[in-house]
């Protein structure tokens, strides 16, 4: 009896657990699929994305630095101290008079201190040179905030177009998967009846049999080009997303090489963010200089003291004192050290113009590289297109001459792998084509809102 009760126990338990699995597996199937843009998924990684939203925190740091800077350098500082002693055991002071030592106590057993002081800047040589600089690293910040923000659209494009040529492989796999069986079983009937050769239907089931994991291959290649995606745009890799754009070519307008290069040098944020830097440094060489001027400050301070022996503050006396005045203060020898570090500051613009140049040359050189390969891709796509048609026709021709015994299963296999490989060619010949324009964008500082992104 007690048996037939634990093993009841036990059904239920995997009763319970299945149960379990079923709705879980379910919620999981129920899962909503939401349809995706690329435009869409471009918002979405400049809402999310965790690296950008650094960039974004340093420039609104950078926002707060150039308020600090403003108010160190030209604001007033005014600041307050209360301030109570009581005093447990008082000094004591010896005096000799008049032939006799006698021994006092100094202060009294309470005292009291309060009192507000101010300190005015009235002249540096950095009072408003500070501020500048806050601004101008504000402005460099914000130049860096901006460039993440067009490198973030290109990494999101390059992932879209990724997942797009996956899938386009994925589609292409199970189109010659298709093509193959129908070819392995013409080539069983044939072999069957004698018309063909076992080598003949073996080369047909070789060919079959090695399309299989070339799917799996690519069914997983368009999994990790979706998470890839995900993770660009920040978004939870346990979302679902439904892409419906297709791998397409269709011809986009480029600029004018000249005007272009005109473009660049005015839109581009990486260049604009190494001209702050540099004009950052040169502020930053002439604040290093103003150290050798005086500084002139006007200080104030008020007040209140109070001392008793007892502990009544409601009647003890309070005494006021107000105290107002300008200070001086003029660097005469630091051993070197302020002369020193306005020529490491001065090399350090020197550094930052070199960096400016080198930016602007190795901009220009992607540019033209970017043209040379888009020029290269539209060559490319227009040659395989020829070939895929010549491809199609041959392997078809192929078909013909095995199945009306002119021709071998060898002659089928090369052309279907001629034909697999015109059109892998083509697909990545139209991924590359987009991809560098999208790099295009990137070099003449488009913003996404001036983007196109139909693939159409």
């Amino acid at each position: 009896m007690e048996l037939n009760l634990k093993n009841k126990d036990r059904m239920k338990t995997i009763f319970k657990s299945l149960i379990i699995l079923i709705f879980s597996a379910a919620a999981i199937f129920a899962q909503e699929v939401k349809e995706i843009t690329l435009e869409e998924c471009v918002k979405l990684a400049i809402e999310n994305n965790h690296l950008h939203k650094q960039a974004l925190l340093n420039r609104e740091k950078a926002i707060e630095q150039e308020t600090e800077a403003f108010g160190l350098s030209v604001l007033p500082h005014i600041s307050g101290t209360v301030n109570y002693t009581n005093a447990i055991e008082r000094a004591k002071m010896t005096i000799d008079f008049g032939g006799r030592t006698q021994t006092f106590s100094m202060g009294s057993k309470n005292t009291f201190t309060t009192g507000v002081s101010l300190e005015q800047p009235l002249f540096s040589g950095a009072l408003f040179l500070a501020t500048k600089i806050a601004e101008t690293y504000a402005e460099v910040t914000d130049r860096a905030a901006q460039y993440s923000e067009d490198d973030l659209v290109l990494k999101v494009r390059d992932a879209y177009y990724t997942y797009l040529l996956a899938d386009s492989f994925v589609k292409l796999a199970d189109h010659q998967i298709k093509r193959a069986k129908e070819n392995l079983d013409d080539s069983k009937v044939m072999y069957d009846a004698g018309m063909v050769s076992e080598y003949d239907y073996i080369r047909a089931n070789v060919t079959y049999q090695n399309l299989i994991p070339e799917k799996t291959g690519a069914v997983n290649q368009k999994k990790q080009a979706m998470n890839n995606l995900k993770l660009v745009m920040g978004s939870d890799l346990n979302t679902q997303y439904s892409i419906s754009d297709s791998l397409i070519f269709a011809e986009k307008e480029l600029p004018n090489y000249v005007a272009g290069l005109d473009t660049i040098y005015i839109k581009n944020n990486l260049i604009q963010q190494m001209e702050l830097q540099s004009e950052l440094q040169d502020l930053n060489a002439s604040y290093e200089w103003t150290k050798h001027l005086p500084e002139v400050q006007a200080f104030g301070n008020w007040q209140v003291q109070a001392f008793d022996d007892t502990f009544a503050p409601a009647d003890w006396e309070y005494y006021n004192s107000l105290n107002v005045g300008i200070s001086i203060k003029v660097p005469i020898f630091k051993g070197f050290a302020t002369s020193s570090k306005v020529e490491q500051a001065k090399i350090d613009h020197k550094i930052s113009i070199e960096n400016l140049v080198n930016t602007k040359e190795t901009v220009k050189n992607n540019y033209v590289n970017v043209l040379l390969q888009i020029n290269k891709s539209g060559e490319q796509i227009s040659a395989y297109t020829v070939a895929m048609s010549q491809a199609e026709r041959g392997y078809q021709i192929s078909l013909k001459r095995f199945n009306t015994g002119l021709g071998t299963q060898l002659e089928v296999t090369d052309a279907q792998g001629a034909l697999i490989s015109s059109q892998v060619n083509y697909l990545q010949s139209v991924y590359d084509y987009l991809l560098n324009h999208a790099r295009l964008d990137l070099l003449l500082g488009n913003k996404y809102t001036e983007i196109d992104f139909n693939l159409n």
